[in-house]
């Protein structure tokens, strides 16, 4: 009698993110390069180049609002805070390679407390485009005292279909694998074109903090009980404590540049600014 071994539904979720990698190197390897290569097309492509004349119209994109730690096992062990390092990012089918969202080495660990369970993101690099079909890929691990005694704390990748949307909409999906629930908090945003911010007019203030966001606004429908994206917030650079980042020529280093905004739609940008220990100033 032949014994057959169940995996359970987190290791089902590793499994087939092992089978992804298996069956994208089987398939896009030779016309893509290697599967941790990172897209090759860069956001602007027409800003200063006029669009082709076929082909080039607003389409559905993806937005990533956040990605959250929602909870981890207690059981096993783990207990806030964390030190977390790994890699989030999106495929789609424009190259089939990596577009990064989070990226941290584990020299380069983010500290994640259990009052701040955020990925601090820094992309896309250029907007994802939702044609038909998308992958987001997840492997996160906990940095332990030695090495060896790092911890696999999300292994999984995330399959999304294009649907028949005719207003932008939220998506929030939740995701257990290896040691954490994740908590993905996307947009679906339709007719959409990609907006790049840059900051570079003026000069930033010395001892100064800031937290850049951006809210892109769209037609929502009132009839129905589906959650619109006009309240997500789209957080650009959140410096804390810390200085600004700028460049030697002044410029404003956003960890996020890449905005997906309906045509029909408005972009805001938010901009909160203090000085350490004291009241904190907005403006739009």
């Amino acid at each position: 009698m032949k014994h057959i071994k169940l995996l359970s539904k987190k290791k089902k979720k590793a499994y087939k993110a092992s089978f992804f990698r298996d069956d994208w190197i089987a398939v896009w390897s030779r016309t893509h390069g290697s599967y941790e290569d990172t897209t090759k097309l860069g956001p602007m492509r027409f800003t200063d180049e006029p669009a082709p004349r076929y082909g080039a119209l607003p389409i559905s994109t993806l937005q990533v609002f956040s990605v959250k730690v929602e909870g981890i096992k207690r059981k096993r062990g783990l207990q806030w805070p964390l030190d977390v390092f790994g890699i989030v990012a999106v495929r789609d089918s424009v190259d089939f390679n990596r577009n990064v969202i989070f990226s941290r080495t584990r020299d380069n660990c983010q500290t994640l407390t259990k009052e701040d369970r955020n990925l601090a993101l820094e992309g896309p690099t250029r907007a994802v485009l939702w044609m038909d079909h998308l992958n987001i890929e997840v492997k996160l691990t906990m940095k332990g005292a030695t090495q060896s005694e790092d911890k696999d704390l999300s292994f999984l990748v995330v399959p999304f279909r294009c649907g028949d949307a005719t207003y932008s909409l939220q998506i929030c999906r939740y995701k257990t694998s290896k040691l954490s629930t994740l908590r993905l908090t996307l947009g679906h945003i339709v007719h959409s074109v990609e907006a790049t911010m840059r900051v570079s007019d003026g000069s930033w203030p010395g001892g100064f903090r800031a937290q850049f966001a951006a809210f892109a606004t769209g037609i929502r429908d009132k009839r129905k009980r589906i959650a619109g994206v006009d309240h997500n917030k789209i957080l650009l650079l959140d410096s804390g404590s810390g200085k600004v980042p700028i460049t030697g020529e002044g410029e404003i280093m956003l960890s996020r540049r890449v905005v997906s905004v309906e045509t029909t739609g408005k972009l805001r940008v938010c901009v909160k600014a203090s000085e350490v220990s004291k009241s904190i100033r907005t403006t739009e």
